[in-house]
């Protein structure tokens, strides 16, 4: 699917981008060709509405190749402006960028952090453990021309206008259904605080994929190089999280890759074991973070299951500085949830 290169200069003037940029907490840093490609699409899904319609306006339905859930810390206006779901409904947050209304502040709450228990050992040791009973278990991936993923998260949609940012996370769910040619299709539903749910419905041409379907490799040399493609070693460890994100987004993989996965976690630098923890789709998980300082300090967390090593979701967490962000620390600044995985021939 061919995609705008650079829908931020369309829709947002160089005084807004020069000052989102400046509140920016995550400096930018030089990436391969792959992982601008990939940022470029997130920005695309963000910035998706008519100049015509909303003269500086930023909406990103769910729409899109990958599921709308990509919405990555390097996407300027995702890392500038942050909202949350509450238990009672949605958040709203306004950013001052310094233009006009210097007293704008971000406001909203976040949900409350997982609740994390005690588990015996370090993480690089209970990873090589369940990836050795992982491997030996029977593939249930299934059969079919379609790799079927679901998932449960939040939608950022972003408003620049008067000198303000202003945001809404949306929750919502996608279907995608993705042929070995990029091919296939995607259905989403969110919800617009006001407003019903709303739905989208997608055919998707044939297009590039980030990794071909069932090539990901059960050797751990080959998969360290084949999740490094994208996803580069100068951007901290966590980005090795983010590269096992992005595997599970787009195909379902099989006990040996699970299990390759695990091990080449089980390497990353500073990985710590969080504990086991019930899921907010109410499944037992281990979890396993990594700490960031290159701008706030975030931790990312990945949910994995220990009866078969799959990952159940990923989560990211304000730790001790919020920034231009009124939120509490610590904060729950997003998550995604893995529903459902498997290859089918039948894209419904």
């Amino acid at each position: 699917m061919t995609r705008p290169s650079s829908p931020l200069q369309r829709l947002v003037p160089d005084a807004v981008r020069e000052a989102v940029a400046a509140v920016n907490p995550v400096p930018a840093a030089p990436a391969a060709p792959a992982l601008d490609r990939r940022a470029r699409a997130d920005l695309a899904r963000i910035l998706a509405t008519d100049p015509a319609e909303v003269p500086i306006a930023v909406r990103a339905a769910p729409t899109g190749r990958e599921p709308a859930r990509r919405l990555r810390r390097r996407l300027v206006l995702v890392a500038a402006a942050t909202a949350a779901v509450t238990a009672g409904g949605l958040a709203y947050a306004t950013v001052d960028l310094g233009l006009a209304h210097p007293s704008a502040t971000a406001y909203g709450a976040t949900p409350p952090p997982l609740t994390y228990r005690p588990v015996e050992g370090d993480a690089a040791g209970v990873l090589e453990r369940l990836a050795a009973r992982v491997g030996r278990l029977p593939d249930t991936t299934g059969d079919g021309r379609y790799a079927f993923v679901e998932t449960r998260g939040w939608n950022l949609w972003t408003e620049v206008g008067n000198g303000q940012v202003t945001s809404v996370v949306v929750p919502g769910t996608t279907k995608s259904w993705t042929a070995a040619d990029g091919s296939g299709r995607a259905v989403s539903r969110w919800v617009e605080p006001g407003h019903p749910p709303q739905y989208t419905d997608e055919t998707l041409p044939p297009g590039p994929l980030m990794w071909p379907l069932r090539s990901l490799s059960a050797d751990d040399a080959t998969l360290a190089r084949q999740l490094a493609e994208g996803h580069p070693a100068e951007n901290g460890p966590y980005e090795r999280l983010i590269a096992v994100d992005d595997a599970y987004g787009q195909m379902p993989l099989p006990p040996g890759v699970r299990a390759a996965v695990l091990r080449y976690l089980a390497r990353t630098p500073g990985l710590a074991l969080a504990g086991r923890v019930t899921d907010r789709a109410g499944r037992e998980a281990i979890a396993v973070a990594v700490d960031d300082t290159s701008g706030l300090p975030t931790r990312h967390t990945l949910l994995i299951d220990p009866a078969d090593g799959r990952l159940l979701g990923r989560e990211e967490m304000l730790t001790t500085s919020a920034g231009k962000l009124n939120v509490p620390i610590p904060s729950v600044i997003g998550y995604t949830v893995y529903l459902d995985s498997r290859y089918t021939d039948a894209a419904r």
